[in-house]
């Protein structure tokens, strides 16, 4: 149950991170500049991004877990 709300809270935000990686990537062969910095910097602005309109989805899961979490122990218990 924690590792499914973990892989749910994390998909987005890596997908996001796989997706701007993929295209920088592509854009670099494309055109030959192998500079790192070109392929940081968009990938952290995208995840800043992703992390920024995502915040409310991502508050209202983890109160939504915590109280579940914590209104129940019966499965813990055992």
């Amino acid at each position: 149950m924690t590792m499914k709300q973990v892989f749910l809270m994390a998909a987005p935000i890596l997908a996001l991170a796989v997706l701007v990686s993929l295209l920088i990537n592509i854009v670099q062969v494309l055109t030959s500049l192998q500079e790192t910095t070109i392929s940081a910097v968009p990938r952290l602005l995208a995840v800043g991004g992703g992390l920024f309109f995502l915040m409310p989805w991502m508050w209202k899961q983890m109160c939504h877990f915590t109280l579940q979490l914590l209104s129940d122990f019966h499965p813990y218990i055992r």
